[in-house]
């Protein structure tokens, strides 16, 4: 399995020598302001395009999120930072308890929005949602769902006492007709 610290694979020269003594060309920590660890089968460079493709089994993670797909397109400036990841096939996130699966993934990774689509769904605690697009905004910790339908999981125990119902009206037993 391939495995790359984005941070320190665009650290690498454009050119793709090694830097030569005297050149600076790591990028530091500081300097990367959300660096993602991805792993998978396969990577493809196309530097002319500034794109990058992970593929098989493609695993990856940026702060507290994990996201799982078959093919993974980072796109890159030429300073190399990845401005946005595409993800298509089987796509699964997770972020603390929220969680996404679709056919895609479109993620922003200077604002932290991610959209899913192809047959979204998302569920947040016991909320499951279904819609044409699922937006998680990470920086607001907010999920949108467009066209969204809710699926409740866990429905009540019992159901809510009608309105003019009192708390010893719903105790009350029918006593059985002789």
């Amino acid at each position: 399995m391939i495995e790359f610290f984005v941070m320190a694979f665009f650290a690498a020269s454009q050119s793709g020598r090694p830097a030569r003594d005297g050149d600076s060309q790591a990028i530091s920590s500081a300097e990367v302001k959300h660096p993602i660890d991805i792993k998978s089968e396969q990577l493809q460079i196309q530097e002319k395009k500034r794109i990058a493709i992970w593929s098989g089994h493609v695993k990856a993670k940026r702060d507290t999120t994990d996201l799982t797909c078959d093919r993974l397109i980072a796109h890159y400036t030429k300073d190399q930072e990845v401005t946005r990841i595409e993800c298509i096939g089987n796509v699964e996130v997770w972020d603390g308890n929220k969680w996404a699966r679709g056919e895609r993934a479109d993620f922003d990774n200077r604002t932290g929005i991610l959209e899913v689509t192809g047959s979204p769904e998302a569920k947040e605690g016991n909320n499951h949602v279904r819609g044409t697009k699922v937006i998680f905004y990470k920086e607001k910790d907010t999920i949108h769902v467009e066209n969204a339908t809710t699926i409740f999981d866990n429905p009540p125990k019992e159901p809510p006492p009608p309105k003019n119902a009192t708390k010893n009206d719903s105790k009350k037993k029918a006593k059985p007709s002789k």
